[in-house]
């Protein structure tokens, strides 16, 4: 039986958006960085831009279409990680709203913060929340991973080209591009490591911290891996779970692809799924909110890699990233103000 929490403890709470430090640093580095790329390609960027004008519409209704069924494969995942079953309009309005609300925190911290809110609201104790985000969380790894393998071997040639791409990229770093490139990285560093070191110097316990840290880490992942194991014995959630953890890149990469298409830009299905896991898994690394910055860096270079012209790779990750992150924020912004005015959230 899932855990529940007595009416009184189940109030309404202020939504927190607590990030550490070090991520808004982090942040703020990978826009710098960007910021001095545009400045230095700004050519490229309204040429780019400029294709987005003539694009086929059609086209990008299908990209559109793509987005909206990204909630809906959302909605599908969160209920296969959830013990319980709530009612599926109120959950798909919540994973529009935590669409928003990761586009304001990094790593997803955003949407995780809105669908604990909404389990707590639903009567879910605090562990029980947890668990089920967990699950949510590492079955997006492990799909992720895995068509990261299948698009490689849909896709080999494409690895190869990304491949030879990178170490070109390399190469730019001497020159002036390169240079530009590196003061934007360099901001970012010292933005990241300065208030780092500041924290280290402050702390004499920090190792202790560490461990503690470390040890609640495994604690929660044991704990994730039983409750996984619940839901694989379920066949139902099962299922929901991983189908909807498994569509959801394959949108991403549908979004992109017909972005493409739209401005006259061929490119395999396949290689499109094998460059957006991979720069996508790489953008993790770093995350900033919405991955604003890393993963539209990361695309282009993947996207140029594989032989589309610089203008043609940049109007589509414009596009694309338009149509999956600037549009929808708009109707997000309304639905999580709706929802936390009827305190659904």
């Amino acid at each position: 039986m899932p855990e529940r929490v007595p009416e009184q403890e189940n109030r309404a709470r202020p939504l927190s958006a607590g990030g550490s430090l070090s991520q808004a640093m982090l942040a703020f580095g990978i826009v710098a960085a960007v910021v001095v790329l545009g400045v230095v390609h700004r050519g490229t960027v309204d040429e780019g831009g400029d294709s987005l004008a003539t694009a086929d519409w059609e086209w990008l209704a299908l990209a559109c279409a793509a987005t909206v069924t990204m909630w809906a494969a959302g909605t599908v995942k969160q209920l296969g990680a959830m013990p319980v079953t709530p009612p599926l309009r109120k959950l798909f309005a919540v994973q529009v709203a935590a669409n928003f609300a990761n586009h304001l925190l990094p790593a997803g911290a955003g949407g995780m913060a809105v669908n604990m809110r909404f389990m707590r609201r639903e009567g879910l104790s605090r562990a029980a929340s947890v668990r089920a985000i967990g699950i949510n969380s590492m079955a997006g790894v492990v799909t992720h991973l895995l068509l990261l393998v299948c698009a490689a071997m849909l896709a080999p040639s494409a690895l190869t080209d990304l491949g030879a791409r990178a170490s070109r990229l390399g190469h730019a770093f001497t020159g002036g591009v390169g240079r530009g490139v590196a003061l934007g990285l360099a901001i970012g560093a010292g933005a990241v490591v300065l208030p780092a070191f500041a924290v280290v110097l402050g702390r004499r316990d920090l190792r202790r911290r560490a461990a503690a840290r470390l040890g609640r880490t495994r604690a929660r992942l044991r704990s994730e891996l039983r409750e996984l194991n619940a839901v694989l014995s379920d066949p139902g959630r099962a299922a929901m779970l991983w189908l909807g953890s498994m569509v959801t890149p394959l949108l991403h990469a549908v979004a992109l692809y017909a972005v493409l298409q739209s401005v006259d830009t061929p490119v395999p299905m396949g290689t499109v799924l094998l460059i957006y896991v991979s720069v996508s898994a790489i953008a993790a690394i770093a995350p900033s909110p919405g991955a604003v910055g890393g993963l539209d860096v990361a695309l282009i270079a993947g996207l140029t890699g594989v032989g589309v012209s610089s203008a043609a790779a940049v109007g589509a990750v414009i596009g694309y990233r338009m149509i999956t992150v600037w549009l929808p924020l708009v109707p997000g912004a309304c639905v999580l103000a709706v929802l936390v005015r009827r305190r659904v959230l």
